[in-house]
């Protein structure tokens, strides 16, 4: 096989890995699983089954390893456009609702409410309110 093997998540090359794919072999960029079905060229979104060989069974998660005796490598596994338009949604989401987020460090830019000063402040005022009656 002369073509370019690549993750179809991350679309890191697979030199390292054997070949046919051992069942649980993974990614060693992202780890994600590599025998499966958005890896063979028999997959087929348009199918209701997701896969145009007649012998093969219908996997149940096209992301996960499987146990196809059918898996047949395709060098276009990984597909940018499909990432690009996940971080393009991400965008607008962000553009639309703020960035919550300040850094990787997952501190939030929106000061958090205090839920005991909250609490503090809802018994306080039904307090007030019962002795008013």
């Amino acid at each position: 096989m002369s073509e370019k093997i690549v993750c179809w998540h991350c679309g890191e090359a697979l030199r390292e890995v054997p070949k046919p794919f051992p069942r649980l072999a993974k990614c060693r960029h992202c780890e994600a699983d590599l025998h499966v079905c958005l890896m063979c060229r028999h997959y087929n979104p348009r199918y209701s089954t997701r896969c145009d060989h007649e012998m093969a069974e219908a996997a149940r998660e096209l992301d996960l390893a499987n146990f196809c005796h059918y898996l047949k490598l395709r060098p276009d596994a990984y597909l940018a456009q499909a990432h690009d338009q996940g971080k393009q949604a991400e965008a607008k989401l962000k553009a639309l609702f703020g960035d919550v987020n300040d850094d990787l460090t997952g501190e939030q830019s929106i000061p958090a409410e205090d839920p005991m000063e909250k609490l503090r402040a809802l018994l306080q005022g039904g307090e007030t309110d019962k002795h008013k009656e």
